[in-house]
């Protein structure tokens, strides 16, 4: 996705630079290039963000499922006590464990 809007970027900026001096005044190609710049930092940083998320869930869920103990709040969530549900990303407590019994942690609260 990096690398696509950075080839859009360059393709704007080359077609703002080529276009007939008549057509674009130079400040408006000037604000064109701002706003193409502005435009792929935002995607850019957009990226990163979805990127490290993504990273944080997916060792969540490998512990999880490497039996180790994650801290989610006020909880400790195991194999044992703890379902994943993959669909939204949470744990749901088994129904076995009468005193967690209602409880749904969401997996950007957890901690290895």
């Amino acid at each position: 996705m990096q690398i696509v809007l950075f080839l859009l970027l360059i393709l704007a900026v080359l077609l703002a630079f080529v276009s007939k001096n008549d057509s674009l005044a130079k400040i408006t190609k000037i604000y064109i290039i701002i706003s193409l710049v502005l435009v792929f930092a935002v995607g850019w940083l957009f990226t990163v963000y979805n990127q490290n998320v993504a990273e944080h869930d997916r060792g969540i869920v490998n512990a999880y499922r490497q039996g180790k103990i994650l801290t989610c709040g006020d909880y400790k969530v195991d194999i044992n006590s703890f379902s994943f549900i993959s669909g939204t990303l949470s744990f749901v407590a088994k129904e076995d464990k009468k005193e967690l019994k209602g409880i749904v942690i969401d997996i950007s609260t957890c901690k290895r």
